[in-house]
Parts: structure tokens; C-alpha cells; sequence
């Protein structure tokens, strides 16, 4: 089950952003600060290696907390990200961009925060079967 959870929690932050980043909303917005759609693409590009490497030591290597803890670091970092916005005038959404809530949370924040928690769970799984 661990391993189940491990691969959802590694697609959530390594394949479907670049479905959903890829657009007019974020790579190719072209309010976007050319340097930022650098750091867009580098954040992009790193996740999806993370998830390739995630992956590969999950279900060749047979790895599962070094995966997992691969994938801790998206999704923390994703929180870290939104937690800190006050600290460097970041927002959720741009401008002119309608942001979905869910339950009056952005839905970005309550699908990376799940993400998070699957990968927490997982991580317990592991744990306690080693013990």
C-alpha cells in the first residue's frame, strides 16, 4: 500500500503540474517576468526529475522511504512556497486568473496539502513495517 500511496503522492507533484503549469496560466504567461518563467521551467523540469528518480528507486530499486522522502521534499517545498508568500509578495493565482476554492481553500493549496499527507501516511506505513 505504501508504494500505491508513494506513486500518487510522486504524480501529484511530478506529472500533473506540468499538464496544468504549462499554459497561459504559468509557463507561457505572457505577463510573466521573462526570469521568472526561467525559474517556472528550472521548478518544472526539477520536480519531474525528482518524480523520474522517486520512480525508479520505488519500483526497481525497491527503495520506499528514499522515495518517499524524495517526494516529502515537492511537496514541503510547495508548502514552505505558500506559507512564506507574505514574505515575498507572492499569491496564489495571477492576475486576471480565477482561482478555484474548495471548502474556502485554494485549490492548489488543498491539493498539494494532500498530497503531502498521502505522502506522510505512506511514510508511516514504511515505518511501522520495518518495526
Amino acid at each position: 500500500m505504501s508504494k500505491i500511496l508513494t506513486t500518487i503522492a510522486l504524480i501529484g507533484g511530478g506529472i500533473l503540474p506540468l499538464f496544468i503549469d504549462i499554459s497561459n496560466h504559468h509557463l507561457l504567461n505572457p505577463d510573466w517576468d521573462s526570469h521568472a518563467r526561467v525559474h517556472e521551467a528550472w521548478r518544472l523540469t526539477t520536480n519531474f526529475l525528482i518524480f523520474s528518480l522517486g520512480m525508479y528507486l520505488l519500483w526497481v530499486k525497491n527503495k520506499e522511504i528514499l522515495s518517499a522522502i524524495l517526494s516529502l521534499c515537492i511537496h514541503f517545498g510547495f508548502i514552505v512556497a505558500a506559507l512564506t508568500m507574505p514574505l515575498y509578495g507572492g499569491t496564489s493565482v495571477g492576475d486576471g486568473i480565477i482561482e478555484p476554492y474548495i471548502a474556502g481553500i485554494p485549490f492548489n493549496v488543498l491539493f498539494f496539502t494532500s498530497m503531502l499527507s498521502v505522502q506522510i501516511i505512506s511514510v508511516l506505513l514504511i515505518l511501522r513495517s520495518r518495526s
